[in-house]
């Protein structure tokens, strides 16, 4: 009998490094999560993780929503298909320096920060936003459901970012 998990479609998850990173922490076990979390959402389409230097998301964060400083994810839904390659469903950027620094301020380790913000930029690729206080509450129920946080622990975090 043939295997169900054969009939899935396979798409590729890429982890990539810029500028002077020269690895990305915890591949394996982060694709095994990002692979599980497109599945729940149905949303199982190739996607590039790239982690950066703060510069480099600074620059993307200017020139793409016009603020000059550095955040910890930016994510970047694709909406087009282009001949002869494979459809993406779009790219994350973290700056790997400012998870590093933020990860304290959420009471996480660099590991479950680098989770959380993957979590966070997949759940934007799969059509969830936070610009409105509606939409905040539930991407961030959303995020907690996923990664088994308790969201009553820290309201302040529910209610930034």
């Amino acid at each position: 009998m043939p295997d169900p998990a054969s009939k899935k479609k396979k798409y590729k998850i890429d982890f990539l490094c810029e500028g002077n990173i020269e690895a990305f922490p915890w591949k394996d076990k982060f694709e095994k999560m990002a692979r599980k979390l497109l599945a729940e959402e149905g949303k199982e389409d190739n996607v590039n993780i790239v982690l950066c230097t703060d510069e480099f998301v600074r620059e993307m964060n200017k020139n793409y929503r016009g603020l000059d400083k550095v955040t910890d994810v930016l994510s970047f839904e694709w909406h087009e298909e282009f001949p002869g390659e494979e459809k993406m469903l779009g790219e994350i950027y973290i700056a790997r320096d400012q998870v590093k620094r933020q990860a304290p301020e959420y009471g996480n380790s660099f590991f479950a920060e680098m989770k959380r913000v993957i979590v966070h930029g997949l759940l934007h690729l799969s059509g969830y936003d936070h610009m409105k206080a509606a939409e905040r509450k539930i991407m961030r129920a959303r995020e907690c459901e996923f990664l088994g946080l308790d969201p009553y622990k820290d309201k302040e975090s529910m209610k930034n970012g």
